[in-house]
């Protein structure tokens, strides 16, 4: 998303300083350019509420004291939001048996329509961060176009 909002600047600025002011053709390319990130990112919308770094199904896991700060981080951030994506009726939360205060989530039908997931495997163990996302953004109109100098 920071290379199209780099693109997008970048367009934009040419555009002021070459004389393209066809504000409708540039509306329609820079909604192109989200449509495109949109489908390249496999992405269901473009607002999108961070879930967690989680790989679903998921079982609540307590902290450990061997966990590193941000395993120990990650685990107390799903504690809070899995239950309240749970109570949207994006997941749903099953009890543990025997296991007073765990519980497994799991996506609902509603949740996977508004599921994404991006894998990191920068690492050795590959991180699953977790959204949910939703409405695309819609360019309506481009009402200006201007040149913004900076001095040093």
């Amino acid at each position: 998303m920071k290379t199209l909002t780099k693109f997008t600047l970048l367009t934009l600025i040419t555009c002021s300083l070459l004389g393209c002011y066809n504000k409708e053709k540039l509306r329609e390319h820079i909604q192109k350019e989200y449509d495109e990130s949109r489908a390249i990112n496999k992405a269901k919308g473009d607002f999108c509420y961070f879930l967690g770094s989680v790989k679903l199904p998921y079982t609540d896991e307590p902290v450990l004291e061997s966990d590193t700060q941000w395993a120990s981080w990650n685990k107390g951030k799903l504690a809070k939001t899995l239950p309240l994506f749970a109570e949207l009726g994006l997941l749903n939360q099953m009890p543990v048996e025997g296991q007073s205060g765990i519980y497994r989530y799991d996506l609902t039908d509603l949740g996977r329509e508004y599921w994404h997931q991006f894998i990191d495997n920068r690492d050795k163990d590959p991180i699953y961060n977790s959204s949910f996302c939703y409405g695309p953004k819609k360019i309506v109109k481009v009402k200006d176009i201007t040149e913004k100098t900076y001095e040093s």
